[in-house]
């Protein structure tokens, strides 16, 4: 078997046309994903991740060939939020995410809920260590924070 390497098109900020397609990503991808809770929640999130959400991250696009596959949110030095609609995944999209948010702070940290095995995975295979956990008073599932040092230099 030959390896492939997939690489995005395009790697920019969110722009507030975006708004239709990353929520339209964010579902597709929520939805199946974090299964543990269900879809009536997940779709109860769309008002606060449009109105509350999306206006104070800093949002970063994968476009493939014009089409939003994936993003990153983040608030300070947290990624908020990294999803890749389901038909796109694999590629790499959210790994070369997780490496520009390296770019942009010296610390990364994420939020995960425990019972997330992928997303889990997901983040330790990018070098992501667990720090702490707490429990999401939203759903009462238990929240991993991890971290990972970023590849810029301290100043």
């Amino acid at each position: 078997m030959v390896a492939r390497r997939y690489i995005c098109n395009v790697l920019r900020q969110f722009e507030p046309a975006d708004e239709d397609d990353l929520v339209r990503v964010w579902l597709a991808s929520t939805i199946p994903g974090q299964d543990f809770l269900s879809e009536k929640y997940w779709r109860s999130q769309e008002p606060l991740v449009r109105e509350q959400l999306i206006p104070i991250a800093d949002t970063w696009i994968v476009e493939q060939d014009g089409e939003l596959v994936a993003f990153m949110s983040i608030l300070e030095h947290t990624i908020g939020g990294l999803f890749t609609h389901p038909d796109h995944q694999g590629k790499g999209y959210g790994r070369v995410l997780v490496e520009h948010a390296r770019t942009l702070h010296e610390i990364v940290r994420v939020e995960v809920f425990r019972t997330n095995a992928r997303a889990m995975a997901f983040y330790e295979s990018c070098g992501f260590v667990e720090e702490s956990s707490k429990l999401d008073k939203a759903t009462g599932l238990e929240a991993v924070i991890m971290q990972v040092d970023g590849l810029r230099p301290s100043l």
